[in-house]
This record gives structure tokens, C-alpha cells and sequence, in this order.
């Protein structure tokens, strides 16, 4: 695990969205290992590798959350020394000069390792059967990446726990998440047996009809629920609204669970609520059994399951890559 995780040092009851810009490029640069031949071609100059590393963050990683740029670009020790600049953070990243492998991080073997830290083990109340509620923003890189890790887990402990994905109550991501909330908001409410297979065919693209006809779902199913809340919170309402009456900032507001956010204090994307209290934890499968396990009075037998071997899920859409960071970062004002 890389030895970002200094910054939790000395930090309890820290929120999950509550990590600087900086600090969460890093996270998510730290988790990508690109070992596609196709994306770079070979034989190519130091400037050309640098661009197209450019265009494969911004499009692929980033996503609008953060730009990235090159400051400098020079041969060491048989590499590319690509030097980026995200937000204002200098970061060093090497690649081969042929360009098919990106290193987003050197060890300097020679240097003595950091000490890293986990996060403070938080004491969470108990119940006989754990409520689990996960606040994001649906098209939240963070989001996406605690949801795919929280699958398997609602999965494994069925019906002994009581599971809700709700929704951080201002979006950052345009309509298009405005609408997909609308959307899920309704499944939950009418289709929850469904909701789960929807939200992992979901997570497959972020393609919302793809993974509406896999669930045997249709838009005109949910277009009642779907005008009903929209009208009842104003959600279109206020996104159209020219003054941009109750907006966080350039952020339109989602109010279909706003009492619930100011109950807890939701600020960002992911929040993770167990019992009623935030927690902070891990992000892999293995980390949030065992964090979402010790809220039971008395734990089930699923609590054994070993769910290592699923990963360690990547930020964004996708199940491809499951080499991402365990550790939290988030979407916030």
C-alpha cells in the first residue's frame, strides 16, 4: 500500500470525503498501472508520451474532478521523468521510453520506508441488525469506487443488514447525475430487489439504459416515481433555476435526502453511515465486512467469508481494474 497514508497520522474520525485535492490526486494516481501496449506507441519522444499521459488522466482518471499538466519532462535512470502538476501539487511520474508502462510512483530503495497508518478503528454502535447507509454522488469517481466495494459485502450479508444508497444533497457532476439519483432514488423505492444488480450493471459504464434492460427495468416504469419526486424537491426545478436559488456555490442542490444529510453532517462523496454514525474505513470488500461486522451485537457466520480475493476496487466506472488504493478520498466542497 503506498505511504500516502501519512496523512492520517494522528487523525480520528476523519470524514471519508475530508482529504485535500492534492492528497486525493495522489490516491488515485497511485492506483493506476497501465500495462496496455495500445496506449502509447512505440518508439516515441519524451514530449509525445508526456501528452498522451495528459489525455489518459484527464479522460480517464480525473474526470473533470482535477486537471493535470506537464511541467517538465527529462531522461532518468533509463526513464521518462514526467513531472505533473494537479491542482497545484507537483507530482513525479516515470514512464519507459518506449511508452508502454506509466510508473506513478518511485521507491527510493536506497532511502528508509515511511511508517504508514490506518485509519483509527472507530467505535460504532451496535444493533442486532446493523443499518448501513452510503451517501454519494452517483457519478462520483469515489462513490463508484466504495460502491463496487460494497457490493460484495451487501451480497454476502443479504438480509441481516438494512442497506441504502443515499444521496449527498448538492451534485457536482452536472444533470446527468442529477437525473441518474432521480432514477435510483425510484428503483430503491419500487424495484429494491432489483437495485443492487442495477447498480453493479450500473457501475459496469455509468450507462443507465444499458443497465436498466439488464434488470428488466425501463424508463417508463419508473416515470411515475421519477416526475413525482422531481416535482416534490424541486430537483429540475432548481438546477434550471437562473439565480441559482439554493445551489452550494456552482453546485446544484438534490434535496430527496436532505434531512438525512444534516443529520449527519454529510458534506461529501462517500460518506459511509453505520448505526447512525460515520465511519471511517477502508475500502476493499475484505475492510468493510470486517468494519461493517463489528456493528452486529453478535456477529453472523457470513462475517468469516474472506473477501481478499475480490480487491481492491479502482475509482470511476469499470470492474476491469481492481488494483486501486484501499484508501478513502471523495468528491466536496
Amino acid at each position: 500500500m503506498e505511504t500516502i497514508n501519512q496523512e492520517h497520522k494522528n487523525i480520528n474520525n476523519v470524514r471519508l470525503w475530508q482529504l485535500s485535492t492534492a492528497v486525493l490526486v495522489i490516491l488515485f494516481i497511485g492506483s493506476i498501472f497501465i500495462d496496455k501496449s495500445s496506449l502509447f506507441s512505440t518508439s516515441i519522444t519524451g514530449n509525445a508520451v508526456a501528452e498522451q499521459t495528459i489525455e489518459y488522466l484527464n479522460k480517464n482518471i480525473l474526470q473533470g474532478q482535477a486537471a493535470a499538466t506537464v511541467t517538465k519532462i527529462t531522461e532518468s535512470n533509463g526513464l521518462y521523468n514526467i513531472k505533473l502538476n494537479i491542482n497545484g501539487k507537483e507530482i513525479d511520474s516515470y514512464a519507459t521510453k518506449d511508452g508502454k508502462l506509466l510508473f506513478p510512483q518511485a521507491i527510493d530503495l536506497t532511502a528508509a520506508p515511511e511508517t504508514s497508518s490506518t485509519p483509527t478503528p472507530v467505535d460504532v454502535p451496535k444493533s442486532n441488525k446493523p443499518t448501513i447507509e452510503l451517501f454519494v454522488m452517483s457519478h462520483c469517481p469515489y462513490g463508484t469506487q466504495i460502491e463496487k466495494g460494497l457490493i460484495p459485502v451487501v451480497k454476502t450479508l443479504g438480509n441481516k443488514i438494512d442497506f441504502k444508497v443515499k444521496f449527498v444533497n448538492y451534485a457536482m457532476h452536472g444533470k446527468k447525475e442529477l437525473d441518474e439519483q432521480l432514477l435510483q432514488y425510484c428503483i430503491q423505492k419500487e424495484h429494491k430487489h432489483k437495485y443492487l444488480s442495477y447498480l453493479g450493471a450500473f457501475l459496469e459504464e455509468g450507462n443507465t439504459q444499458q443497465a436498466l434492460t439488464a434488470v428488466g427495468l425501463s424508463i417508463k416504469d419508473l416515470s411515475s416515481c421519477i416526475s413525482e419526486t422531481d416535482k416534490q424537491y424541486q430537483v429540475t426545478a432548481l438546477f434550471e433555476d437562473p439565480l441559482k436559488n439554493g445551489w452550494s456555490g456552482n453546485f446544484p442542490p438534490f434535496k430527496v435526502y436532505d434531512t438525512e444529510n444534516k443529520k449527519y453532517g454529510i458534506q461529501g462523496s462517500p460518506t459511509l453511515i453505520i448505526n447512525g454514525q460515520q465511519v471511517e474505513t477502508n475500502i476493499d470488500a475484505d475492510s468493510l465486512l470486517n468494519t461493517i461486522c463489528n456493528a452486529f451485537d453478535t456477529k453472523p457466520t457470513e462475517c468469516n467469508m474472506d473477501l481478499a480475493t475480490v480487491g481492491n476496487p479502482s475509482p470511476g466506472f469499470g470492474f476491469a481494474n481492481q488494483g486501486g488504493s484501499a484508501t478513502t478520498a471523495g468528491c466536496g466542497t
